[in-house]
């Protein structure tokens, strides 16, 4: 998997900055809470840690799209590209939280999620109450903490926009209609794990609903946030005009891109190495994931390899050797190789986009380099 190319490394630096000036600025600001504010500030920061900041970078590109050549460093790196970069992480990480204590998930960039954290706390500290419902009570505040001071580093970014008033509201109408986008496409995922498996209904045609099901999920959940937004509210704080050409391909390359990169992320965990992913291998079979992987494979096993998905799909106390069978009968039935495929077609559909983008007059060369070696970044991984 290729690195970052150094100008873009450069905004991880300045966002991780910008982030622990946050969060002291907090501590200061909230100073009269004592312990408690430690606390949640305490677990803000670990919130915070471990991510590869990889839409605060696509954010910042966002931001240079516009800028000529030779001012794309300082373009990448303005106040407004830093604050837009910090917002997205922030927002971010109030989502992991949020979507940790939904999937109860053990943990999160190879750390105990916070809502365990918390109840450890409250287990060491012998507090009264159950530890696991403060520990639940906590993470969703510590998400919603998150989620406000994303909108006030959002605010700041479009408090002096590159190009205007009308620049500023357009990036904070699109920041706002993300975060809409992400809680609708969450509750789509929390819905489609409660339906029940379609036992009596044709496999083959179970299965071609099944993947629109969660190919909705990927894209209102994961794929716009995670890349499609960050490049453009970016550039429209720089002020690319709302309905032109580029935006529509700066979308279009983003969703493809964003559906590629999930695609990728479903891939990894089921098959992913533990001690890269951060997480326990076969956790997405386990939480009832419905996921594009689990629709190919549903149409392309036979009956006994069905019944070997459902013994492990939402069971929490399924083994290692359990979970290990069923990701067998997902490669051996041909849906894993597939569903790579599928991550390929996307990713050339999202290099078909960035050429048209490429078509377009008075855009930074430089920065539609970065997109490129993002889409790998994103669709090539281990991690």
């Amino acid at each position: 998997m290729p690195d970052l190319p150094e100008p873009l490394t450069v905004i991880r630096e300045a966002v991780e900055s910008r982030l622990n000036q946050l969060l002291a600025d907090c501590c200061y600001r909230w100073d009269d809470l004592g312990d408690a504010g430690e606390h949640m500030l305490d677990a803000a920061s670990q919130a915070l840690g471990g991510g590869k900041r990889m839409r605060a970078v696509l954010g910042a590109v966002g931001t240079a799209l516009l800028a000529p050549h030779t001012l794309r460093p300082q373009a990448l790196t303005s106040p407004q590209a830093i604050h837009l970069a910090a917002a997205l992480e922030l927002y971010q990480a109030s989502a992991l939280v949020h979507d940790d204590v939904m999937d109860a998930a053990p943990r999160r960039r190879g750390q105990p999620a916070s809502h365990r954290v918390f109840a450890r706390t409250h287990t060491a500290s012998r507090w009264l109450g159950e530890a696991e419902d403060f520990g639940t009570s906590a993470a969703i505040l510590l998400g919603d903490l998150l989620l406000s001071l994303a909108g006030e580093e959002m605010g700041r970014a479009t408090a002096t926009p590159l190009a205007g008033t009308a620049a500023g509201e357009q990036a904070r109408a699109a920041f706002d209609a993300m975060t809409t986008e992400v809680a609708l496409g969450q509750f789509l995922d929390v819905r489609s794990q409660a339906l029940p498996l379609p036992r009596q209904e044709d496999p083959l045609r179970a299965s071609a609903r099944m993947h629109a099901s969660a190919l909705a999920v990927v894209r209102h959940k994961s794929a716009r946030y995670s890349v499609q937004h960050p490049l453009v509210i970016g550039a429209l704080l720089a002020g690319a005009r709302p309905g032109s050409a580029l935006l529509d391909h700066l979308r279009d390359f983003g969703e493809e891109i964003g559906i590629a990169f999930q695609l990728r992320d479903d891939d990894l965990g089921v098959y992913g190495d533990p001690a890269l992913t951060g997480k326990p291998a076969g956790d997405d079979l386990r939480e009832g994931k419905r996921t594009v992987m689990l629709a190919l494979a549903w149409g392309r096993t036979d009956e006994a390899g069905r019944r070997v998905l459902e013994q492990v799909l939402a069971n929490r106390a399924a083994g290692e050797a359990e979970v290990s069978r069923a990701a067998q009968v997902i490669e051996d039935c041909g849906a894993r190789a597939a569903h790579e495929k599928q991550i390929q077609a996307h990713r050339q559909a999202g290099y078909q986009a960035l050429e048209r983008l490429r078509a377009q007059e008075g855009l930074n060369s430089a920065c539609l380099e970065d997109l490129e070696t993002m889409a790998l970044v994103l669709t090539e991984r281990s991690t």
